[in-house]
């Protein structure tokens, strides 16, 4: 007849020997998690060091993109023949241009600036655009709503209206360059286009790699918040950018 203590033992032992198992695939199936955890959180922060190394990359190339030679050259050749006819609105210009130049140099450190700062940036860039033509309908600028205390990445639309007036060519067409700025509180719309000449070269350009960063620059920035649509035809080249508003 066996034994109930004997019987009594086996069971305390295997029953030992469940529970320390258990407890051991416990403590393996934790360390795996937490190690699983850390490999996960160190790939991520390495993607992260390697997208922000690309996001200056690309910001500082878009940067030193703006700083457009000819464009200054242009500006300040006309402010000088502007000094002999009206000295007073020479001067004005020039405290534009330097407005622009500090806008550039210092406000796009940052990874977010008022929006109500790019629209300033954008009207006085476009008050020395339109100083290289007698054409008053040269260029058309309208924005709709309030940008209160938006917030937006620092030179989101600019470049597109360097762009717009670096190929439009023709200034004494009406209505070269359209910009359109729709602002609420839901999204912002930024709408620009401009015309340009049959066969010219230009229009290849615009559509390379400057407008191909700013892309990239624009999915790091603004990841599943915006929309980028681009189209060229009829020689009109248009772009259109909503943008979520933070």
């Amino acid at each position: 007849m066996p034994n109930p203590g004997f019987a009594k033992m086996g069971l305390t032992s295997v029953s030992g020997i469940a529970v320390l198992l258990f407890l051991i695939a416990l403590v393996n199936g934790v360390m795996g998690f937490v190690l699983k955890g850390f490999v996960t959180w160190y790939s991520d922060l390495k993607l992260m060091e390697e997208l922000n190394k690309k996001n200056y990359e690309m910001e500082l190339a878009l940067v030193k993109n703006q700083i457009n030679p000819h464009f200054l050259f242009n500006t300040i050749n006309n402010i000088d023949v502007l000094i002999m006819k009206d000295a007073a609105q020479a001067s004005a210009y020039l405290n534009k241009l330097s407005d622009i130049m500090r806008f550039m140099l210092y406000e796009t450190k940052t990874e977010k600036i008022p929006l109500s700062k790019e629209l300033t940036y954008i009207e006085k860039y476009i008050d020395l655009q339109k100083i290289r033509t007698s054409n008053t309908n040269y260029v058309n600028y309208k924005v709709e709503g309030d940008a209160d205390d938006l917030l937006i990445a620092p030179m989101l639309f600019i470049p597109f209206i360097e762009n717009a007036f670096k190929h439009a060519e023709n200034k004494k067409l009406d209505n070269a360059v359209n910009i359109k700025i729709n602002i609420s509180k839901e999204m912002i719309t930024f709408e620009c286009e401009n015309k340009f000449n049959e066969g010219a070269s230009n229009n290849d350009e615009q559509s390379g790699l400057g407008n191909e960063l700013i892309a990239k620059r624009l999915q790091l920035l603004y990841p599943n918040k915006h929309t980028l649509d681009v189209s060229n035809k009829n020689q009109t080249y248009y772009v259109k950018l909503v943008v979520l508003p933070v």
